[in-house]
């Protein structure tokens, strides 16, 4: 009885750890899949970064990551209240006012902040590597836009990849007087 109590706790723990090393070699190739995200260390090689702008770029992006963190919470709570409000048995016009009126000010103060983060990012930066990183964002963009294609194709009513335009690095403004495209 124990022999085979053995031999079954043993198959058990052998199950577990084939599965574990199946786990982390999916969390590896998903990792590995995530096109277009830049190496913070070959940006640094590539735009010919000195050691302080990389530490004020990496002091800059970690600031900013965690503002936009929270900045997204309090957009979810405010656009949640704000549903709340609607939803109500008795709509006071007000209340819906007001919570409306929170959800563009958080709005607002993340493209503020998005805006004020790309400037700070651009003044630390030479004009040629301005340029430089113009032109790896655009990389990036296309790169993604691929992925996200092959990840889209055999689902129903899959739409081809996205124009190349706009992004923190991009002076482009999309053309407002064109018709739009037909769908």
């Amino acid at each position: 009885m124990r022999v085979q109590l053995f031999a079954v706790t043993g198959a058990l723990v052998v199950a577990g750890a084939v599965a574990a090393v199946g786990a982390q070699e999916r969390g590896a190739a998903r990792r590995a899949e995530r096109v277009g995200r830049p190496d913070p260390a070959a940006i640094q090689a590539e735009l010919g970064l000195s050691a302080d702008q990389a530490a004020e770029l990496k002091k800059l992006r970690d600031v900013g990551r965690k503002q936009a963190i929270r900045q997204r919470a309090d957009l979810a709570i405010a656009r949640i209240e704000l549903e709340e409000a609607m939803d109500a048995p008795s709509v006071d016009d007000k209340v819906v006012a007001a919570r409306l009126k929170a959800v563009t000010d958080l709005q607002a103060s993340s493209l503020k902040a998005r805006t004020d983060q790309r400037l700070a990012m651009r003044r630390l930066l030479t004009p040629e590597q301005q340029e430089k990183m113009k032109q790896l964002m655009r990389r990036g963009r296309v790169e993604r836009a691929g992925a996200r294609q092959e990840r889209r194709q055999g689902r129903p009513g899959a739409r081809g990849p996205r124009p190349e335009s706009g992004g923190p690095w991009s002076d482009e403004t999309p053309d407002l007087d064109s018709p739009e495209p037909e769908r």
